[in-house]
């Protein structure tokens, strides 16, 4: 009788451990903390865009966390509208017992430099995911910084820090491509998108 309640409670234990953020959750979270509508689309195309990248290095070999990944993007910028979204955000994560999503939000804007396309992490995932998505709709990386470098409050040492940044990302991206055999506008759907508007 003991054996048996203890497996139980074992079996509670490791649901627990297995909790991760799915599309109920991060309505709830956005209920909670009042996030804007066009960040909530922001959120779904950025955890778009890192499960298309992650699940096709997964079927090269990788072992990336898919559902820990895809968690932390729906909510990465939950907390966007306030000062240190990136902190704040995380500590709601750490608050609901998800340490691994919590880190990976914690570390969504600073982090830096990218690791070896060969050597991708969850962490680099997202963050490129991030770089790759224009408020609801993945535009690739020449749209995307264009659009951070013409933001208001523009000076010559910011466009020189993005276009640095823009710079080593290129570089991953050449690099994951390569891994993936494909463009990552053929795999997140920039191509696809523009083939429907000519066929218009």
């Amino acid at each position: 009788e003991c054996m048996r309640m203890h497996l139980d409670i074992s079996k509670c234990l490791q649901g627990l451990n297995n909790m991760y953020i799915d599309r109920e959750k991060q309505q709830e979270l956005f209920a909670k903390y009042n996030t804007p509508e066009h960040v909530q689309r922001h959120c779904d195309e950025v955890a778009r865009v890192s499960v298309l990248i992650a699940e096709e290095l997964n079927e090269r070999g990788f072992e990336l966390n898919i559902e820990e990944l895809r968690g932390a993007a729906l909510v990465h910028d939950v907390l966007r509208t306030e000062k240190e979204h990136d902190r704040l955000g995380a500590e709601v994560l750490i608050n609901m017992e998800l340490p691994h999503e919590a880190e990976l939000v914690r570390r969504h804007m600073t982090y830096h430099p990218f690791n070896h396309a060969d050597r991708f992490e969850e962490i680099d995932v997202l963050c490129l995911a991030d770089r790759l998505v224009k408020e609801d709709c993945y535009v690739g990386l020449d749209e995307r910084m264009q659009y951070l470098i013409d933001k208001p409050g523009k000076t010559p040492e910011r466009t020189e820090r993005i276009l640095k940044a823009k710079a080593h990302t290129q570089d991953i991206i050449d690099e994951l491509e390569g891994v993936l055999g494909m463009t990552l506008d053929q795999l997140c759907g920039k191509e696809r998108s523009m083939e429907l508007i000519h066929q218009v």
